[in-house]
Parts: structure tokens; C-alpha cells; sequence
């Protein structure tokens, strides 16, 4: 039974397009209804390439842009890193200069005791 129906149907739809086959094949309403699908798919396939060829120059740019905008921010975070080193050294030069001063001053002042204790004594 299950054949029988399947057959069935196998035969009305070979029918279905034979007939669709016959009308746009066989009859000038047909062919001209066939030309314009043509026409129609060739027209859709034009403008999805012009418009595919649109898009790609767009993600050209964009992707342009994009690796230009990179290459900025990886310089300015270069020059970011230098300025941010430069200030370190700099502020590790003036306390290094400061604790050289305070180190002299001290070494001063040692000497100076060191001379008014060898003084002291000499007078006593």
C-alpha cells in the first residue's frame, strides 16, 4: 500500500513538472515568462556582485583603518613607556643627587667635629 502511494505521488509530481516544463518550453507565454525569470536571475546575480564588490572594498578600508589605528596607538603607547621611564630616571637622578648632597654634608660635619674634637684635646 505504502508503494502504491508512493508511487502515486511520484507520478503526480512528474506530472506537475511536465506540465511546467510543457508551459514554459512550449508556449509563448511560457518562454516569455522563462526569459524574464532569466532576466531576473541575471539581473539579481549582477547586483550581488556589484554590491559583493562594494562590500569588499568597504572591509578593505575598513580593515585599513583598523591597522592604522593600531599602528598609532602602539606608538603612542611607546612613546607612553618612554616618557613614563624618562621621569623615572629623572626623579632617581635628583634623589640620588639630594642623598649625594645629604651624604657630603654629613661627611662635612664629621670632619668638622672630627677637627674641633682633635683641637679639644690637643689644648687639654
Amino acid at each position: 500500500m505504502k508503494n502504491r502511494n508512493g508511487l502515486v505521488a511520484f507520478a503526480l509530481l512528474g506530472l506537475a513538472v511536465g506540465t511546467a516544463a510543457y508551459y514554459l518550453l512550449g508556449t509563448e507565454d511560457g518562454k516569455k515568462t522563462l526569459n524574464k525569470a532569466n532576466d531576473g536571475i541575471k539581473d539579481l546575480t549582477k547586483s550581488l556582485k556589484d554590491l559583493s564588490k562594494k562590500e569588499a572594498k568597504r572591509a578593505s578600508r575598513l580593515a585599513k583603518e583598523a591597522k592604522e589605528d593600531l599602528r598609532e596607538w602602539k606608538s603612542k603607547a611607546k612613546d607612553a613607556g618612554r616618557d613614563v621611564l624618562n621621569k623615572v630616571s629623572e626623579k632617581a637622578s635628583d634623589w640620588a643627587g639630594k642623598a649625594s648632597d645629604a651624604t657630603d654634608k654629613i661627611a662635612h660635619k664629621t670632619e668638622d667635629l672630627a677637627e674641633k674634637a682633635k683641637s679639644e684635646i690637643s689644648k687639654a
